[in-house]
């Protein structure tokens, strides 16, 4: 791990909690919240990758509220006040506990931190301010500087002309598997934070390490 200078994160699922928001609202949801939640989710990220296929980009702030739209409609949920509820703590989601002290640990040995998200740059700053984590983060990188979405290496390319940071010397977390796979097959080492106990996909590349939590990886730097 010497040649590692850079700690660099994903932040929807690996730093920040993508359920809070229907978690919060789970009263006024009702029994389908956590279906909702699955939902907004799978289908926030296939549409980044369609989109990226169709090449028709939008910010993620965009596509965050279509597939909202989506999830609600195929649940036959109707209600207009509880779509902006929802969507305005998106803009709040709560940082998973250990988050503060693991980039403030990383901060004291030495390590470059940082973000790399498909989130647009409105959704990561207003997130890492809720958090209060900005004084131990070098760059938030939102996929804004180049309009593509994950998988794409253009994405992954941002931590080099951002952060004059060859990829090698990256560690890269993801709770994403095939976001994960997609880094390391990129060139970044990797760590997997599975916190949801997945499985590898059958994809290219592979991370050096897996846990169910950053708070994990302590031992490994």
């Amino acid at each position: 791990m010497s040649s590692i200078k850079a700690c660099i994160f994903d932040a929807y699922g690996t730093l920040f909690d993508v359920n809070a928001a229907c978690r919060k609202l789970s009263t006024e949801v009702g029994s389908k919240w956590q279906e909702l939640a699955s939902l907004w989710r799978l289908r926030q990220v296939e549409y980044t990758w369609l989109r990226n296929s169709m090449d028709e980009y939008v910010d993620f702030w965009q596509i965050t509220s279509d597939a909202l739209d989506y999830a609600m409609e195929t649940l036959d949920i109707e209600n207009y006040k509880l779509r902006e509820d929802l969507l305005a703590l998106y803009l709040k989601l709560e940082a998973y506990p250990e988050v503060k002290s693991v980039l403030n640990n990383l901060k004291q040995k030495g390590f470059k931190t940082g973000i790399l998200s498909n989130g647009s740059n409105k959704m990561l700053n207003s997130a890492v301010d809720n958090a209060n984590i900005r004084e131990l983060l070098d760059e938030v990188m939102s996929v804004e500087e180049c309009k593509i979405y994950k998988p794409s290496k253009k994405v992954y390319d941002l931590v080099q002309s951002k952060m004059n940071i060859k990829k090698e010397k990256v560690m890269f977390f993801s709770s994403n598997a095939w976001d994960m796979h997609a880094a390391s097959n990129y060139g970044f080492n990797t760590i997997w934070v599975n916190r949801f106990n997945g499985k590898l996909e059958k994809l290219p590349g592979k991370p050096i390490h897996i846990v169910n939590s950053l708070e994990n990886i302590d031992q490994i730097f």
